[in-house]
């Protein structure tokens, strides 16, 4: 984890991929979970970063879909 707390080259770069990009190298899966919508559902699972310690979220639902 970085000493001033910023999101590593690799972060930056995954928060603005298009929602169906992989993740990259260094993310870890620490949770995934099912998500009931009324029009369908998906799955929101959640990284974090063995690089910088930032966390990130992957949602594949009609609403929220794509990296957080």
């Amino acid at each position: 984890m970085s000493d001033d707390d910023a999101a590593c080259r690799a972060c930056c770069g995954q928060m603005r991929a298009h929602w169906d990009e992989r993740p990259h190298a260094r993310l870890m899966v620490v949770a995934s979970t099912p998500v009931v919508e009324a029009f369908g559902g998906g799955v929101e699972t959640r990284y974090l970063c063995l690089e910088c310690g930032h966390t990130l979220m992957h949602s594949t639902g009609r609403f929220g879909q794509g990296w957080h």
